[in-house]
């Protein structure tokens, strides 16, 4: 498991979306990124950068993940028969901190991601 190097809002105000559904959350309060250069114009990304701003909403969604883990779910998403981003995030559904976090046994991903590793789950 991987720890997070930067703070939950600044990820959510660098995104311009309240990533976790966090009511504090400063994307609530002001539309600028975060930073000295926030309140500049915002410029229209590229493809590439939608798809990398995609991509990076999906890693901070499910907890901060790596580029390593990520990068297996998605071969393995690719590798299956079907949509492959609807198998991506089917696969990232199937995760045993995902699992845990929408039975609602820990408030937050980022709880449920040291439940898990904490030993405090076990699977038969």
């Amino acid at each position: 498991m991987t720890k997070r190097t930067s703070a939950k809002y600044k990820i959510d105000r660098r995104m311009g979306e309240n990533i976790w559904g966090r009511a504090k959350s400063p994307v609530n309060k002001r539309e600028y990124g975060p930073g000295q250069h926030g309140q500049r114009r915002k410029n229209k990304l590229s493809d590439f950068g939608t798809q990398l701003r995609a991509k990076q909403k999906l890693k901070g969604y499910y907890g901060d993940l790596t580029e390593k883990q990520f990068r297996k779910i998605f071969g393995e998403a690719e590798r299956v028969k079907g949509d492959t981003g609807e198998m991506l995030v089917g696969l990232l559904e199937r995760r045993l901190d995902a699992v845990v976090y929408r039975a609602k046994l820990v408030p937050t991903i980022f709880a449920a991601r040291q439940f898990v590793n904490h030993g405090h789950v076990q699977v038969n």
